[in-house]
Parts: C-alpha cells; sequence; structure tokens
C-alpha cells in the first residue's frame, strides 16, 4: 500500500474540534531537551496513569538519545525498553511509554518524526483496520500491541504510506479516526470489524448521494451564506 485508504484531511481536521492536544504539544515539544519534553507532555499522553514522572525522571535524563535514533525502530525501542526495565520505572511489556520517548527525541518544533511516530491504542487500531491486519470476523483491540514486531511493521507502514511528508497531520488523522472506530457499538467490548464496514459504507454512500443530487458533501456552506 503506497497510500493510506483515508482522507488524511478530513480526520485531521477533527483534531483541533474535538481537542486542545495540538496547543499543548506545540508547548511541550519546543522545550529543548527530551527530559523536558517529557515533563510537559507526560500528562498529556496519559503516562501518568502508569508511572508519576519524577520517579522516571532521573532515569530519562540520563539516556544518550543519539545512540537509540541511530537504530532500526525495533532495535531501538527493544533496546530501550530493557533500559527502562532494568532501571525499574516501566513492567516488562509496554511499548507505549519507549515509543513516546523515542518520538520526543526524534522530534522537534519544525520537524515530526515519521520514523518513530506516536504509538498507542487509537493509532494502533486505524493501523489494525486500514491494512486489515484482521479479517471482518475480528474486531479491533482492546490497546496497542506490546510486541516489537508488530511495532516496527507500523513505523515502517507510517513512514511508507505519510502524504507529502506531513506527519504530524497524518499521525492526528490516525489518531482521531482509530478513536472514531473505537467508539462504535459495542461499548463493552472492542468494536467488530464487520460493524466498521458497515458503518463506513453507509456514511460513503449517504455522503456520495447528498454530492451527486444537491451538490454537497456535509454541509452547503453556499446555501447557508446565502
Amino acid at each position: 500500500m503506497s497510500n493510506p485508504p483515508l482522507n488524511v484531511e478530513y480526520w485531521s481536521s477533527l483534531y483541533r474540534v474535538y481537542t486542545d492536544y495540538a496547543e499543548q504539544y506545540s508547548v511541550g515539544i519546543a522545550s529543548p531537551r527530551v527530559v523536558d519534553r517529557a515533563e510537559k507532555l507526560w500528562e498529556w499522553k496519559g503516562l501518568n496513569r502508569s508511572i508519576p514522572f519524577e520517579e522516571i525522571a532521573p532515569t530519562i535524563e540520563g539516556v544518550d538519545w543519539d545512540d537509540y535514533l541511530e537504530e532500526r525502530p525495533q532495535d531501538a525501542i527493544e533496546s530501550l525498553s530493557d533500559h527502562l526495565v532494568e532501571e525499574d520505572v516501566i513492567g516488562p511489556n509496554g511499548l507505549v511509554t519507549p515509543a513516546f520517548l523515542l518520538h520526543l527525541a526524534a522530534s522537534d518544533p519544525d520537524r515530526y518524526s515519521a520514523t518513530f511516530p506516536i504509538y498507542d491504542r487509537r493509532v494502533w487500531n486505524a493501523y489494525v483496520y486500514l491494512w486489515r491486519l484482521r479479517d471482518e470476523d475480528g474486531q479491533l483491540y482492546a490497546a496497542a500491541s506490546h510486541s516489537t514486531d508488530q511495532y516496527a511493521a507500523f513505523c515502517r507502514a507510517f513512514r511508507r504510506t505519510c502524504p507529502d511528508g506531513d506527519a504530524r497531520e497524518y499521525e492526528r488523522a490516525l489518531f482521531m479516526f482509530g478513536g472514531f472506530i473505537m467508539d462504535l457499538p459495542p461499548n463493552d467490548s472492542p468494536t467488530p470489524i464487520a460493524t466498521i464496514d458497515d458503518h463506513l459504507e453507509r456514511q460513503e454512500r449517504a455522503i456520495a448521494r447528498r454530492e451527486e443530487t444537491a451538490g454537497y458533501a456535509l454541509v452547503d456552506i453556499d446555501g447557508v451564506r446565502a
């Protein structure tokens, strides 16, 4: 797949409507050091729910990030995860925290890393659905994969299909789309793939019919202004 089967411009436009994450991210990533970026974005990413920042801050500050960024994503996350586990600041299975730290180290205010994108259950489930990792008899996942193989595959797919090099908007589109399909019924378990297929097909048909018969897709702006 060379391009994602997703309207990136549409889905990324919802990011600023439903969240204030963009402004918070911009403030955090502008900090010069990884540890300062992490401190400002720790709660933003929800990592404070698993470990208080002050417990992991000395470990983050002591890492030579250039060593990790020279490695392939799979090697980098494996070695960083091992280090964080050895320091007793994360458990042995989670990848979201080391993936986020790699992202912070590889990015800056003018460059969102497409090699180490943000990795969480929303973008993971968007990837699972769009790349058809589970067939129509399956369902989404309750959490992002703990497999470093799967993380590396996600990173490769992200980098390969990132449209026009705009990794930040691409990640935001995946984040919003992933959240949308995860919120479809049932609410007490991961969404079935068949449910997502059916819902999106009905949406596409409704928009196509409206555009064909009325000349607009979602809202008749000209009519509103008249």
